[in-house]
């Protein structure tokens, strides 16, 4: 399919056929998606949006009611809907690898085809929704705890013994939202944390080397999805994770590399030569893994573009010392057009040239009942 989309924007480009007629070839060609599609995709939403809702309203029930509520009554109201939310779990788990015989026999079946590598392709599944909502009950127990018994203990340690308590229910699920929910408490709980000793470190550790730790956090959670990805099917597959770290990593590596141009680029101290020598290697160790290794277009554009960013930065700085400010401008203005317009143009070719190897490399996966069972918690069409 790929391919023949390819071929057909060949031809347009060369001149053979014009712009309708290709439109006409791709709605001949592209499979457009049916009811039961659109039902399987409003299904999901509901889901999410229900396990949230039901988290949510369980806490701010007795919230509201707190002053009404005795110690005993909130403690058992929210343990209640968490054990709830885990036996729900495991019976939908259970029921889910019951029908799994009857999902390899329907495999062939289009719709059922479609719906399935749907469903798993994020863990969409009504078990994981069920573990999503236990997961944020959980952070209403402890902060409960912490409020009834007034313990002493700082903010960021409710969100990494938060993380650390749903740690085990982002392993056994292993599905994007949990992992996302578990990265953001992990991150969340670093920064109050360095926020709230600041006084501590001082000179040790300023903002400068506060934002270089989450940049190699984040850095470090994404490489190790990308590669135990590749290695383990099912389990490690998130791409909204890895999306979402990838995207505040860069953005922070940016925001360091600027920080540094405008404030002592030119001193030439040990931290500054660092962190651009280690932003340069990032640079080139990930254009060789996602070009040749593991081709793929998202790291490459944000690579690209982070480049440009500080590149423009960079001549900011230096032309707007001792020069004119309107011609600075202009000059500045025209490489970030110019640079980005390349950029695109490139990025498009290559993502021509990646879809052919990609659907290749997608017909050599197991098909989606059988990824289910391999670690992939309730990643199963439930049909009957």
């Amino acid at each position: 399919m790929s391919q023949i989309k390819s071929q057909v924007c060949g031809w347009v480009e060369q001149g053979h056929i014009t712009q309708e007629q290709a439109n006409t070839l791709y709605r001949q060609v592209t499979v457009l998606p049916d009811a039961s599609s659109w039902r399987g995709l409003i299904a999901n939403l509901l889901l999410w949006f229900g396990a949230l809702s039901f988290a949510s309203g369980v806490i701010f029930f007795f919230a509201y009611n707190w002053q009404s509520l005795g110690h005993f009554a909130k403690f058992g109201l929210i343990e209640v809907a968490i054990l709830l939310a885990i036996a729900a779990f495991a019976w939908l788990y259970y029921r889910a690898n019951s029908l799994s015989t009857a999902s390899h026999s329907l495999r062939h079946s289009h719709s059922n085809y479609s719906n399935q590598s749907n469903d798993s392709r994020f863990g969409a599944t009504t078990a994981n929704g069920v573990l999503l909502a236990a997961s944020v009950l959980v952070g209403g127990l402890l902060a409960l705890v912490g409020q009834t018994y007034q313990t002493g203990a700082d903010p960021w340690q409710l969100f990494a013994l938060w993380a650390l308590v749903i740690l085990p229910f982002a392993w056994v699920a292993g599905f994007d939202g949990l992992w996302l929910l578990l990265v953001g408490l992990i991150n969340l709980s670093i920064g109050i944390f360095l926020d709230s000793f600041s006084h501590l470190w001082g000179a040790f550790l300023d903002e400068q080397g506060q934002l270089l730790i989450f940049i190699c956090l984040n850095l470090a959670i994404y490489y190790a999805f990308v590669f135990l990805d590749r290695n383990v099917v099912g389990r490690w597959h998130a791409p909204i994770l890895e999306y979402a770290c990838s995207l505040f990593a860069m953005g922070c590596f940016t925001w360091l590399i600027t920080w540094l141009i405008f404030d002592d680029f030119f001193k030439g101290d040990g931290f500054s030569t660092g962190v651009i020598s280690g932003y340069l290697a990032h640079l080139v160790l990930g254009f060789v893994i996602f070009r040749y290794r593991l081709p793929r277009i998202y790291p490459l554009a944000l690579g690209g573009f982070s480049l440009i960013a500080v590149g423009a930065a960079l001549l900011v700085r230096l032309m707007f010392e001792d020069n004119d400010p309107i011609g600075g401008f202009l000059f500045i203005g025209l490489y970030i057009i110019l640079a980005s317009t390349g950029l695109s143009i490139w990025l498009k070719e290559l993502s021509r040239k990646l879809k052919p190897l990609s659907e290749s490399m997608s017909e050599l996966e197991p098909e989606p009942a059988a990824r289910a069972t391999q670690g992939k918690v309730g990643d199963i069409h439930e049909q009957q």
